[in-house]
């Protein structure tokens, strides 16, 4: 690819993203801090969401694929250090889903920083084969995310669903070397990180409103 919760348990809610690690329908009022704890979903989940958003538009070709470096901070910065606070203050929160969605997708940003600044250029075989199998490792981890999503709300099943067609595509393009189903993704990753971007800010904003101001499906 050069080219994610149960008052205070957002993803957990309903029975239990990413992504760039869904969103349930925020409360209606501030809810009290689990163990002292304020709610790190919204932070996640624009952690995600920012970072995908400028991933995918170079993974779409709507910019230009040596603006990559820039992908790269942000890869960093946000999706793996903030996911990773987000996912790890979840766990403390005893929320293991979003903990697990969180701190696991925080590594896909490391990693994918790391092989695309670092390893990636060390490959001199097989090249396509490797980046297809790290892309598909990743659409089989976010396929039984999305299933254990499904018992939560429609937020973060559209999250999961679109993030995993997000992997598939890109997957298949690497093996296929296929710069049209690598675009594709891209396409999917703004879909998904538009998303994203917009539960977090359901979230934040209903609850520092106190009231729902921002529907969250």
């Amino acid at each position: 690819m050069t080219d994610l919760a149960s008052p205070p348990n957002h993803l957990a809610e309903t029975a239990v993203p990413a992504t760039p690690a869904a969103a349930p329908a925020p409360p209606a009022a501030v809810a009290p801090p689990a163990n002292g704890w304020g709610d790190p979903f919204p932070l996640g989940l624009a952690s995600f969401g920012i970072s995908a958003l400028v991933l995918s538009s170079v993974m779409s070709g709507l910019i230009d694929p040596l603006a990559t470096p820039a992908v790269l901070s942000l890869a960093l910065a946000l999706g793996f250090t903030t996911e990773l606070v987000a996912g790890i203050i979840h766990f403390q929160r005893g929320e293991t889903f979003p903990g697990l969605v969180f701190t696991a997708y925080s590594g896909f940003w490391l990693s994918y920083a790391l092989l695309v600044q670092f390893y990636g250029p060390m490959v001199t075989a097989d090249a396509a084969a490797i980046t297809g199998m790290f892309l598909l490792a990743w659409a089989i981890f976010s396929s039984y995310m999305l299933l254990a999503a499904i018992r939560t709300n429609l937020t973060t099943i559209v999250i999961f669903t679109l993030l995993n067609g997000v992997f598939y595509l890109a997957a298949f393009g690497a093996f296929l070397e296929s710069a049209g189903l690598g675009h594709a993704a891209g396409f999917v990753l703004i879909a998904d990180a538009a998303v994203a971007l917009y539960a977090s800010a359901a979230i934040i904003v209903n609850t520092t409103w106190e009231r729902t101001v921002l529907p969250v499906p």
